[in-house]
């Protein structure tokens, strides 16, 4: 789990931004909502958010080619 993911709040256009890129990076690696992987996505993507990575780019790059899927 990542704690860092639980302690701050975000607007709705943030949520909305994360929710897209969240869902490219989840159908670009076939991964589907609810499985351990697409929620570490989610639990990674936030904390990288909350550590200053808010560029889709730089997200999307985190995931390309990362061992996480499998």
């Amino acid at each position: 789990m990542y704690p860092a993911a639980l302690t701050s709040t975000f607007e709705p256009a943030e949520l909305a931004f994360l929710k897209r890129v969240f869902d490219d990076v989840c159908l670009e690696h076939g991964l589907t909502d609810g499985s351990n992987a697409a929620s570490d996505v989610a639990a990674q993507m936030i904390q990288l958010y909350q550590g200053g990575i808010k560029d889709e780019g730089s997200l999307h790059r985190h995931f390309d080619g990362h061992d996480f899927f499998g």
